[in-house]
């Protein structure tokens, strides 16, 4: 009987191990989960990830323009709509791999159970990835408020001009001569003058014959504006100085000589006039200057000499016939009659002038 015994509890407790091994007790064994619940808490769960999804698009498409998008497609239970969830790209981290491991199920586990649980597994693994995401492009979305600025509309750059055309703009300084600086300042003058502005005129030639007091015209011209002003003493003054530097200055001695004659400083002319260049373009005018101022003072010789030296210069009747006056007035009778003579042969004198010589004449030669 021992023997028996022995052997039914050898039997029992192998039937005992073999039952262990083969059933799953009930306490560790999987509870089957309603479907109802599965695709409540999946439906939830999408429309949460989805309007943050919108809602986080609808910010950042303010902000910047995505790169791209990733999608993830997400295995609905049956009877149920697929719920698709859209990721944006991260530059700043790599995208993760999709999980292709399958939950290993329990041998006694029915085909709708392991569907849930992968369902379930898989919409966890899509909320980890956009709670991953989420916070890299929240970062920039909420910076970029600070950094947006009014569009403005590009203008058109210039385009660059040629290095040719730059050195054409290259700025050369001139210097002008003292000569140069005078007569721009001369020719301005006339101008202003010639306007009627008459202090800047004077102005104008002031500053000229500073830089240039040897100019013949800048002195003549301004000595010329003063007498005409009523300044007869400025004027010969400037004059004067002029002839100091230079005095044989033939245009400064006809004009400071014509300013003596014809404020009766005669003898002042006559000084003025004593050496004359025979060269000079006006020593036409400065002998009958002269030549006046000596008749007047009473130097009647020196003034025929003058229109002797006019008429053979010249040769024209009417020197001849002063020379003749000067002399007959100088008690020089033969040469008043040689000067006389010579006034008859020019057929365009005077009837007048004729008529007088011939009487003059006819006294002389009586004597």
């Amino acid at each position: 009987m021992s023997v028996i015994n022995r052997m039914l509890r050898d039997l029992d407790e192998r039937q005992q191990q073999i039952k262990n091994q083969t059933y799953t007790p009930a306490a560790v064994a999987p509870q089957p989960i309603h479907w109802l619940w599965i695709v409540a808490i999946v439906v939830i769960s999408a429309a949460v990830i989805v309007g943050t999804l919108n809602l986080w698009w609808m910010y950042s498409d303010k902000a910047t323009p995505n790169e791209g998008e990733q999608i993830v497609d997400v295995q609905s239970m049956p009877n149920q709509p697929t719920s698709i969830a859209t990721l944006p790209k991260s530059e700043s981290k790599p995208e993760p791999q999709p999980v292709n491991k399958e939950p290993v199920k329990p041998a006694d586990e029915t085909p709708k159970q392991a569907q849930a649980i992968v369902d379930v597994r898989a919409l966890e693994q899509i909320q980890e990835q956009a709670a991953e995401a989420e916070p890299a492009q929240q970062q920039p979305a909420q910076q970029q408020p600070e950094k947006q600025e009014p569009v403005a509309v590009a203008k058109p750059k210039p385009k660059p001009e040629p290095v040719e055309k730059e050195s054409s703009f290259a700025v050369t300084r001139v210097q002008l001569s003292p000569t140069e600086l005078a007569e721009a300042n001369l020719a301005k003058a006339r101008e202003a003058l010639a306007k009627g502005e008459q202090s800047r005129g004077q102005e104008l030639l002031e500053k000229a014959l500073m830089v240039k007091p040897d100019h013949v015209i800048v002195r003549s011209e301004l000595a010329a504006y003063w007498y005409g002003r009523g300044m007869a003493s400025r004027a010969l003054t400037l004059l004067q100085q002029g002839l100091d530097m230079k005095p044989q200055q033939s245009e400064w001695q006809l004009l400071y000589a014509r300013m003596l004659e014809r404020i009766g400083r005669v003898e002042q002319a006559y000084t003025a006039l004593i050496t004359i260049d025979s060269n000079a373009a006006e020593v036409q005018e400065l002998l009958k200057l002269r030549a006046a101022a000596a008749t007047q003072l009473g130097y009647f010789s020196e003034a025929a000499a003058d229109y002797t030296a006019l008429a053979a210069e010249y040769g024209e009747q009417r020197w001849w016939l002063a020379a003749a006056v000067a002399y007959e007035d100088g008690d020089n009778i033969d040469a008043a009659v040689r000067c006389y003579r010579q006034a008859l042969q020019y057929p365009e004198l005077g009837n007048d002038a004729r008529a007088y010589i011939e009487q003059r004449l006819n006294v002389l030669e009586g004597y």
